[in-house]
């Protein structure tokens, strides 16, 4: 059921996302749901791929964190910080990917998919806050 809601999460944002950001052009509503099963499994993917990466850099904070100075920098933003960067560069990755693999989906910049990136993190959180999922 959680995947269902995914998707039909990221329809609606990518739809919203094509009328709000110049350069990100989907042909049609269907166009957006095939990107949006498209992301969701190519994001499992990359996920399962980057999350060693994530606990290597996590426990590597950690052990920065003893430091004096440092640790209290770290102590809750560090992996927060390291999380959301990880996250939405691999979401722009994957934007880009999917902009080469599909015809009737196209954004004119590496700019274009960092801003769309973005306001897919802020289209998530604010449809899911409105769902209640």
């Amino acid at each position: 059921m959680s995947a269902l809601v995914t998707v039909g999460v990221n329809t609606l944002a990518f739809y919203v996302i094509s009328r709000l950001v110049p350069g990100f052009k989907i042909k049609n509503e269907k166009t957006a749901l095939i990107m949006a099963l498209a992301f969701s499994v190519l994001m499992f993917i990359g996920t399962l791929l980057v999350a060693p990466a994530l606990i290597i850099i996590t426990i590597l904070l950690s052990i920065i964190s003893i430091i004096p100075i440092i640790g209290p920098l770290l102590a809750g933003s560090g992996i927060l910080v390291t999380t959301f960067v990880v996250s939405f560069s691999l979401t722009a990755i994957m934007l880009i990917a999917i902009d080469k693999l599909m015809e009737d989906f196209e954004m004119s910049s590496v700019s274009v998919a960092l801003v769309s990136s973005f306001l897919l993190a802020v289209l998530n959180v604010i449809i899911r806050g409105f769902l209640g999922v």
